[in-house]
């Protein structure tokens, strides 16, 4: 009896194997399709050439506090006017960037590396102005992100967030490790 439930059912195991590994691969394959067509970005050029420091300017927070995560094409084109030069003398004021014009203001051409699963609430806004008694931050944006102000492009450059490294730096910040405080 147990044997032949055990070859009745193994082809469905089989097939379930293969199933999840095909639909994986085949999500890793479009994440990467989509990744391919992103507009070109460097951080890099924007510090050094731009001297934009502070990473707010573009990643920003809504009026009720919320987290705008990647700009828009519209927010690109507050530096990188429509109706801008494509080349100019100055070296130091942005220009137009053609490759704009084939997006709508409210789109956003490039992937987000840092989504978090439902079932993780992280705030922003809450991390970021965290301070000590002297007043200095508690967190930076390098410290999840890396060194972005060094980076060419928009890859991700420390990897995925375990758990694990949360806590650390929770404990590091003295900051509650308790379930509630990301989790609901």
């Amino acid at each position: 009896m147990r044997r032949s439930l055990l070859l009745f059912f193994t082809p469905f195991i089989l097939f379930a194997w293969i199933f999840f590994g095909i639909s994986q691969k085949g999500c890793q394959d479009v994440m990467q399709a989509d990744a391919a067509k992103k507009i070109p970005f460097s951080h890099k050029t924007h510090v050094e050439k731009y001297g934009i420091t502070d990473c707010e300017t573009c990643h920003g927070y809504e009026e009720n506090g919320r987290f705008k995560g990647i700009p828009t094409v519209g927010e690109c084109t507050v530096c990188h006017a429509r109706d801008g030069v494509t080349t100019a003398q100055d070296h130091l004021t942005p220009r137009k960037k053609t490759m704009f014009d084939s997006y709508k203001d409210s789109d956003k051409p490039w992937t987000s590396w840092a989504k978090q699963p439902d079932l993780v609430y992280f705030s922003h806004k809450v991390v970021m102005t965290a301070q000590f008694k002297d007043g200095r931050k508690k967190a930076r944006c390098g410290s999840c992100h890396g060194d972005k102000a060094n980076s060419t492009d928009t890859e991700m450059i420390k990897g995925k967030m375990l758990m694990g490294q949360c806590m650390d730096c929770h404990t590091a910040l003295n900051i509650s490790n308790a379930c509630a405080v990301c989790h609901d």
